[in-house]
């Protein structure tokens, strides 16, 4: 039973309880609470370098898509201008093809103009001659 005021041994008792919580403190609590900061900060502290190395790909990623980006609107502007210089090209060949076959042809319609009216001239002499040795085969004489 407990007495007031509380005897000698209740005061051993009570000293000897912290004694030994200041022993297991020193030698148990307080080493094994550092261990468990410890830990908990690299644990911490690994979450936050993975955060940060996630934050980092996450940038490098958004950077190589940018960058991707710009290239292929480069390529595109350079497909489009190389375009446009073949199209110009086509162009002026096309108009000096059309331009050459024009001059061509009208060398060549002049030409069968001429040989057309040499043909004529001469097929109608010939038709003349056919017709004026017909008239005497069926006349028996020269028409004339």
């Amino acid at each position: 039973m407990l007495t007031f005021p509380p005897d000698f041994s209740f005061v051993v008792q009570i000293v000897s309880f912290f004694i030994l919580w200041l022993g297991l403190k020193r030698l148990a609590f307080d080493p094994f609470v550092a261990l468990l900061e410890a830990r908990e900060a690299r644990t911490v502290g690994a979450r936050k370098e993975a955060q940060h190395l996630t934050a980092s790909a996450h940038e490098a990623e958004a950077e190589y898509d940018q960058r991707v980006h710009a290239a292929r609107l480069a390529a595109a502007a350079d497909v489009e201008a190389t375009r446009g210089v073949t199209e110009a090209e086509e162009r002026r060949v096309l108009d000096s093809a059309r331009a050459e076959a024009n001059v061509r042809l009208t060398e060549l319609r002049g030409t069968l103009a001429g040989q057309r009216d040499t043909a004529r001239a001469s097929l109608a002499g010939e038709a003349r001659g056919l017709a004026d040795r017909i008239v005497e085969q069926v006349i028996g004489r020269t028409a004339g």
